[in-house]
């Protein structure tokens, strides 16, 4: 057995992390915000046939590039329009983490050290809470981890890898944005300044290669600047760049701290063990491995997507994911000698994720969800009449159902809410109804959270409510003007 995994390594990590990250997939309800958000308008780019301007609600959207949109839509429009598709592209790309790690590993440190990279990558709880996830994290780590190794073997083996460096910072770009080439860039001339090497430099085909970046990664920016003009400058590079880097949008995270603390969740249960046998085998400093090439260009590119994040305003538990690649090299390096203990490690984490997926995490995703309730609306002939969330407003609810699902708000509240330039207003983008016309309407149908939010609704509107579907935590209600 082990011989036969020996010989056909890519195809025994193919299967383990492929049972990682597809397992329960099915049970897993699509939660808000964010992933909502994704699959609805993933879901709009099918059906509208408009696979280049992203939409959500009908009105045009410009929070993220179209890759993983692309991605998404061509899930939804093989498998359908239900979890399992939502969840395909992060799990397959989550799979191609895993065995590119290895492969890179294995060049440049040797098999055993590859192994250990990808058992301790692939088992680290925000690499399998986000290869399972509809978001564009697991997409984003491909091709940001392929560009800055690319540009190392480019460095130390043969420059035509920078060619695929180009290649995959362009895919990183229309992935998430310019922070696709702007944070490898960084990493890569800090670590050529380390080296006191920017004669390199010369040698990175900059300009036959930066033509090839604009070809793949500037062409969606050109298509959607003719297309939609300043509209798609100001709220793109405006709201969703410039305005995340230099205004908190969470501003209890801005904290120092806050990605120390990400690290050592994300990186769980590894994290725990790196900086004790790190500081071990500094007490004893001929117990460390000589800092290789390797070794210093992962320390600086660790340390660039940490820096620069921190920096960065606005911070998401998310946005250090890409500097396990780095982590995951350097803890293998570290335990070179251990590879038995972390299969071991691997294994029981393996268990551990499986009674997650198929336990807890359909619990907690239905929780922060509006699948029960959307689901719910697509089995209910509504006559036409509006659907409005009076309280906790679920973009799930509307991408089950496949209704137009109003937030129900005072007139004041809509003019205060509405996108206007660069704001966070700008994320809005949610058909409003309000309570001044909710009182020419004859018979709309209120979505509340729990008894308590009816009880409220009531006490500041005349009428009846007749509750029609319970659906987990919401209501369904009837409502009738007094």
């Amino acid at each position: 057995m082990i011989q036969t995994i020996r010989r056909h390594p890519y195809a025994f990590l193919l299967l383990f992390s492929a049972y990682l990250y597809l397992i329960g997939n099915p049970l897993l309800s699509v939660t808000d915000t964010a992933e909502a958000n994704y699959a609805l308008t993933a879901k709009e780019m099918v059906l509208s046939g408009d696979w280049m301007s992203p939409q959500i609600y009908g009105r045009y959207w410009y929070d993220k590039p179209v890759f993983y949109y692309w991605e998404l839509a061509a899930s939804f429009a093989v498998f359908g329009f239900n979890e399992w598709a939502a969840r395909l592209p992060s799990a397959v790309l989550g799979c191609g983490n895993v065995l590119f790690t290895f492969w890179f590993a294995r060049r440049v440190y040797g098999e055993r050290t590859a192994w250990s990279a990808a058992v301790i990558l692939g088992t680290a709880l925000e690499f399998w809470l986000l290869s399972k996830a509809v978001i564009t994290d697991a997409s984003l780590f491909f091709f940001m981890s392929a560009s800055v190794a690319f540009f190392y073997l480019g460095y130390t083996e043969d420059r035509r890898y920078y060619w695929l460096c180009w290649f995959a910072a362009a895919l990183a770009v229309l992935t998430k944005g310019p922070i696709g080439v702007l944070l490898p860039g960084f990493s890569c001339l800090l670590f050529l300044l380390w080296k006191r090497d920017l004669g390199e430099m010369r040698h990175v085909h900059f300009f036959s290669g930066l033509l090839l970046f604009l070809l793949i990664g500037g062409s969606w920016y050109y298509g959607m600047y003719r297309l939609h003009g300043s509209d798609f400058l100001v709220n793109f590079f405006g709201v969703h760049n410039f305005l995340r880097a230099t205004v908190p949008e969470h501003e209890r995270q801005n904290v120092w701290y806050f990605y120390l603390m990400m690290f050592f969740a994300g990186f769980a249960p590894w994290s725990f063990a790196f900086p004790v046998s790190l500081y071990r085998r500094w007490k004893h400093r001929h117990a460390l491995p000589p800092l290789a090439d390797a070794d210093r260009f992962f320390l600086v590119w660790a340390f660039s997507v940490l820096l620069i994040f921190q920096i960065i305003a606005t911070k998401y538990t998310t946005y250090t994911f890409p500097s396990l690649f780095a982590f995951a090299l350097l803890a293998a390096r570290l335990w070179r000698g251990r590879l038995t203990v972390v299969l071991r490690a691997g294994a029981a984490m393996t268990a551990v994720y499986t009674a997650l997926a198929l336990v807890a995490a359909p619990l907690a995703t239905l929780h922060f969800s509006g699948a029960s309730v959307g689901t719910d609306l697509a089995q209910m002939d509504t006559g036409g009449a509006p659907v409005l969330f009076y309280d906790g407003y679920r973009t799930s609810a509307v991408f089950y159902s496949g209704l137009p699902i109003y937030r129900l708000t005072t007139e004041k509240e809509k003019k205060e809410l509405q996108p206007d330039g660069i704001s966070w207003n700008a994320k809005n983008v949610m058909p409003f109804f309000t309570e001044e016309e909710l009182r020419a309407e004859p018979g709309p149908y209120l979505i509340v959270l729990e008894e308590k939010a009816k009880d409220r609704f009531l006490r500041t509107h005349e009428g009846t409510a007749r509750r029609i579907i319970d659906a987990g935590d919401y209501l369904i209600i009837d409502w009738e003007q007094a």
